[in-house]
């Protein structure tokens, strides 16, 4: 256990202590803020980054009340996650010790379950894909006859793509559902339209009751065609070339109308998106912190907003100035990751990683794979893709080059 001298006498509890939680520590630091860390990992990537680290699963809300119960020592004035989709666990936490200053519980647990959150979404005149949950065969088949093909099948309380399949052919059905199924606790299962378009992401502000659209990026999916039924997303490019004003504008007021109806006057609100014939529809939305390095890097370094410290300040109840929320650069951004089937092998052993010096293009690089490590035959989910380069360059094509670069240049030894 650290300790460190804390500038501003704030306290702030963070749930998870991932590699990709790193920068949000850094932040902390930087403010001068107290940080105790919790991990299921007793070897977190982040935990040398925290004041004090303790060892309990964040998605166990039990062992999260053990440790408030037994090893808290510190009063504690907020608490957060950078980017683990535990919504409702931070804001449960969060209540036990009276210091909930964004999301309320119930609407929480609401935006975890797509079906929950597709019902809401429809029943406020919000445009979402035509939906259904399903519990068989034959009820897929009835929506197909109904929206035709493609479709989307997936569970509703997963995230990373896991259990998600394209289905452009009826024999797929089977296949596409037993997958989901077997990716969902609860074991409820969506079927979606398929909506033809660009797809974004976005993160947005709510600051009391105020919407703050901050950050888009253009999703990319060239090459989809090989990780099929699956749907992998290979990073994405920021400023968005797709988001027009009329449809930040269409954004914004339906941001409005969840964050009114749903209680939200201080917190996060992040969508997948897709604009189809010209038309803004939300697919999903997420009331926590993007993963990624969307909110953590990505915007930062396109707007020039400080998007993490803001997001602290809000789980702090600290007050937040306009000129902290205006954009002082729209830079070229990218981020690419790289894959098993970009190695040509059959699964293996990895023998050797070698990965480049980074070069002033490259903002961050990261690899999950280690030697020793089983490479997968096949990627399935965001969790199997094997790391990522985020790289500036002086236009939207340039960032992408130097992205795609770096990551061509890693040598990966198989056998």
């Amino acid at each position: 256990m650290q300790m460190a001298v804390c500038t501003l006498g704030k306290t702030l509890l963070v749930l998870g202590a991932g590699a990709d939680q790193i920068p949000g520590f850094q932040k902390a630091k930087e403010m001068g803020i107290y940080t105790i860390a919790l991990d299921g990992n007793p070897n977190a990537a982040a935990k040398d980054y925290a004041d004090e680290f303790y060892v309990a699963s964040i998605k166990h809300f039990e062992q999260i009340q053990t440790f408030l119960k037994n090893s808290l020592k510190k009063p504690v004035d907020g608490v957060i996650a950078f980017g683990v989709d535990i919504a409702s666990i931070i804001a449960k936490t969060a209540d036990i010790l009276h210091v909930n200053h964004t999301v309320p519980a119930q609407s929480a647990l609401l935006s975890e379950d797509k079906f929950l959150a597709k019902e809401f979404m429809a029943s406020h005149a919000i445009n979402i894909p035509p939906f259904r949950l399903v519990k068989t065969i034959e009820e897929i088949e009835d929506f197909i006859l109904h929206v035709g093909l493609p479709i989307i099948i997936k569970p509703v309380d997963n995230s990373a793509a896991r259990g998600i399949s394209y289905v452009i052919h009826r024999d797929q059905v089977y296949a596409a559902f037993e997958d989901a199924l077997k990716n969902s606790k609860s074991q409820k299962i969506i079927a979606e339209k398929f909506l033809s378009g660009p797809q974004i992401s976005s993160e947005s502000f709510v600051i009391n009751g105020v919407i703050h659209n901050i950050g888009f990026a253009d999703r990319n999916y060239d090459g989809m065609e090989r990780f099929l039924p699956n749907i992998i997303e290979n990073g994405g490019d920021l400023p968005s070339q797709f988001m027009l004003e009329k449809h930040k504008n269409t954004l914004t007021h339906y941001l409005k109308i969840i964050a009114d109806t749903l209680d939200i006057k201080n917190g996060v609100i992040k969508c997948d998106l897709v604009i189809h014939n010209d038309e803004l529809y939300i697919i999903e939305f997420a009331l926590r912190l993007s993963g990624g390095n969307f909110s953590t890097i990505e915007i930062p370094e396109n707007t020039g907003i400080d998007f993490i410290k803001i997001a602290i300040k809000l789980h702090l109840n600290m007050p937040i100035s306009n000129d902290q929320l205006i954009a002082t650069k729209n830079e070229y951004i990218s981020l690419r990751y790289k894959f098993s089937e970009d190695l040509n092998v059959n699964g293996g052993i990895i023998q050797k990683i070698i990965i480049p010096c980074k070069n002033k293009n490259i903002l961050f690089n990261q690899f999950h794979i280690k030697i020793g490590n089983t490479i997968p035959i096949k990627t399935t989910n965001h969790a199997s893709r094997l790391g990522y380069a985020i790289a500036k360059g002086i236009s939207r094509q340039n960032a992408i080059q130097n992205a795609q670069q770096f990551l061509d240049a890693i040598r990966i030894d198989v056998e």
